[in-house]
């Protein structure tokens, strides 16, 4: 009897299971964070983005409170370098941030000595770039 009884009833367990692991995966990602639930000084700093905070994906926000988190701690220097770069991306269309993220995975898996190089090429270059010319509206890189 209690065969036929664990038969008919054993499926609800993983079924429960299932269930209960769909849940929690897709609460993060269906709720975002609400931009009012952010500290002033994350709202001060992130402030570029403030229109456009519910668009942007849970992760890409968490990432960004995370960094504003972390950004009393940083040197006045990287701070200023920090807000220029959010204001950057905050300029960017969903295209060209798509872009950024493919060339920032790319780049992340080439060796460091490699890394330095590259750095090293690119500040080359935008140190030769008309200081006059805007970078965010400079067309299409070459890929």
């Amino acid at each position: 009897m209690s065969i036929v009884n664990n038969r008919a009833h054993g499926w609800k367990r993983p079924l429960g299971c299932c269930a209960l692991l769909l849940g929690l995966l897709l609460t993060p990602l269906s709720r975002a964070e609400n931009w009012n639930d952010l500290t002033p000084a994350q709202q001060q700093l992130l402030a570029p983005l403030a229109q456009n905070w519910r668009s942007l994906d849970r992760s890409e926000q968490k990432s960004f409170t995370g960094i504003a988190k972390a950004y009393p701690d940083l040197s006045p220097d990287k701070q200023a370098r920090l807000r220029k770069q959010i204001s950057t991306w905050a300029s960017l269309t969903p295209e060209q941030r798509h872009r950024a993220r493919e060339k920032f995975t790319a780049f992340s898996k080439v060796p460091a000595e490699k890394r330095e190089a590259v750095k090293r090429m690119v500040r080359e270059q935008e140190s030769q770039r008309d200081p006059t010319q805007d970078k965010t509206k400079a067309g299409p890189e070459p890929d």
